[in-house]
């Protein structure tokens, strides 16, 4: 039995998560929605999403600090994480490779559809 992939948006900006969320869930995911980066490591405990969208910058614990304890905790590791922010500057972007994340991208550089199909392709 084929079980729904899921995924889980760290997003402070509540309209565009809404907006993600409704593209995903028509790409048939369960969608987890959090607005900063402690209810987003707490949601990734509790229901092991199959991939996390993860905004850089929020207010707390921004999202370079969420993907350091998602790659240090061994259960999560290995989980995929894909970024999407607004910023383009290479300190930031090496940063976060060198953390492992899946792909990095720029909201400012694309339309929802072509995140959402970006997103759902690491599935």
């Amino acid at each position: 039995m084929d079980t729904k992939k899921a995924i889980l948006l760290i997003e402070d900006n509540p309209l565009l998560t809404g907006l993600y969320s409704a593209g995903f869930k028509k790409n048939g995911l369960d969608v987890f929605v959090v607005h900063n980066g402690e209810e987003g490591l707490k949601m990734i405990g509790e229901h092991s999403p199959d991939i996390v969208l993860l905004d850089l910058f929020m207010p707390g614990m921004d999202g370079i600090q969420i993907l350091e304890k998602i790659r240090s905790n061994p259960k999560t590791k290995d989980l995929k994480v894909v970024v999407l922010t607004i910023n383009d500057k290479d300190e930031i972007k090496n940063k976060v490779k060198d953390l492992g994340v899946t792909e990095y991208l720029l909201k400012q550089e694309m339309h929802l559809d072509e995140i959402i199909k970006r997103v759902v392709a690491h599935l």
